[in-house]
């Protein structure tokens, strides 16, 4: 086995990761507490973005503290995870569709829906579109993340088979939005799937900031921290 070696993480990492794991947090529960005060939205049949439609009284709360928000928290993620898990190929990727996730929620907040989310003007498409990156960018790293923790050393098996899954369940969830396949619950499907994407962000996140140091060996594992 070749020598151990580490190198300190920059002094953001903890900051940034600590806006990741809040942001999430954060964003369901701005999300309940809006959809609870507006007369008339069921969170059952009506999606998040409706929050932010055109005719929503909130629209400027939910895009800005919204959509905003967790884009920039998403990013947050992506630099912490970045410089926090050691080299691979897959790490690369998997930073890159989560950097590309953040910033389509972030171009998200500057293209609210039309009324009921149904697509007519080009803004009301716009946002459909820029809402595809966040759909499928975190699972994707979720899924992905498994060769990254294995790569790593540091986050052991039950980390790497529950963000595979997960991130495949929640893949298989867009779809079904997607085409309104399951007419009705509409906006459970799609909380049920970003949330869960979500969740996993601020779970890793949280493990990020207890990593002091990035693994750099080829084969070695950094500061000597154990699996878990």
């Amino acid at each position: 086995m070749s020598r151990q070696e580490a190198h300190e993480s920059p002094r953001w990492k903890a900051p940034f990761a600590i806006v990741a794991a809040v942001g999430p947090i954060a964003f369901i529960a701005l999300v309940t507490v809006l959809g609870a005060m507006w007369d008339g939205y069921d969170p059952i049949r009506d999606t998040q973005s409706e929050l932010g439609a055109v005719d929503s009284p909130y629209r400027s709360l939910m895009n800005v503290a919204g959509f905003m928000g967790i884009g920039v928290s998403i990013l947050c993620f992506a630099s912490a995870y970045h410089v926090t898990l050691r080299p691979s190929a897959a790490r690369v990727v998997a930073t890159a569709l989560l950097a590309i996730a953040g910033a389509g929620m972030v171009a998200v907040g500057f293209f609210p829906c039309d009324p009921g989310c149904v697509d007519v003007t080009s803004t009301s498409r716009m946002h459909s579109i820029l809402s595809a990156p966040g759909a499928i960018g975190l699972p994707l790293a979720s899924m992905l993340s498994t060769s990254v923790f294995r790569n790593d050393g540091r986050l052991g098996c039950g980390w790497q088979i529950v963000s595979f899954w997960l991130g495949l369940a929640v893949l298989a969830v867009g779809p079904l939005v997607a085409t309104e396949t399951l007419a009705g619950i509409d906006g459970l499907l799609q909380r049920a799937g970003m949330w869960t994407s979500l969740l996993w962000m601020t779970a890793v996140s949280v493990k990020l900031c207890a990593l002091g140091t990035v693994a750099a060996a080829p084969n070695g594992v950094a500061g000597g921290s154990q699996r878990s």
